[in-house]
């Protein structure tokens, strides 16, 4: 696995679900398309905020759900908040990547300052779950660009440079997980 690879937002999300699915996933074991999950999760994301201009792919390496450029809110749709550390740290990761690539990011003193003047804030993250009729405002703060660059990201290179999968680890979510037949048989 090539060290130089950029990390997708999906990558992202699945290290904090499970590092077995990370490798799976970056290995190109890809068992998700035929999921019932991932299909209602398509599902919810086509019929969800129809007017939006959906599904931002930037440099092949993240996917935007939609950005709306007059609120400054980059926006992220999800089926469920039970996986709302993985989400969160997605749509943190995807704000990091857009700074790296020149958008004004808000951080926590530039929304404390200017909470209502989204052109003095910058961008900031939005969590959409239609299903629950939930929002969560997401900010990414000086502690998780730290977090991501000497901690998340070179810790998904090494499980990704990894020869073999990391050890199958049970919990709850297992059971539903698309890769459950690959750890468990």
């Amino acid at each position: 696995m090539n060290q130089n690879n950029p990390i997708t937002g999906t990558e992202v999300a699945y290290y904090f679900i499970c590092a077995r699915k990370l490798w799976f996933f970056a290995h190109n074991i890809q068992c998700e398309q035929e999921s019932d999950a991932v299909r209602m999760g398509r599902h919810i994301h086509e019929t969800s905020y129809k007017r939006e201009k959906k599904e931002i792919s930037i440099d092949g390496v993240i996917v935007v759900d939609w950005i709306d450029h007059n609120q400054k809110i980059i926006h992220e749709v999800k089926k469920s908040a039970s996986m709302d550390e993985a989400h969160t740290w997605q749509l943190k990761y995807y704000m990091w990547y857009l700074e790296k690539k020149g958008m004004h990011i808000a951080d926590e003193n530039t929304m404390n300052e200017y909470p209502d003047f989204p052109d003095k804030r910058g961008y900031i993250g939005e969590l959409n779950y239609p299903k629950l009729r939930q929002t969560e405002r997401i900010i990414l703060s000086q502690n998780d660009r730290k977090e991501l660059e000497s901690k998340i990201i070179p810790n998904i290179r090494k499980i990704r440079n990894r020869e073999k999968p990391p050890k199958t680890v049970e919990w709850h979510i297992c059971k539903s997980c698309s890769y459950n037949e690959l750890c468990y048989s």
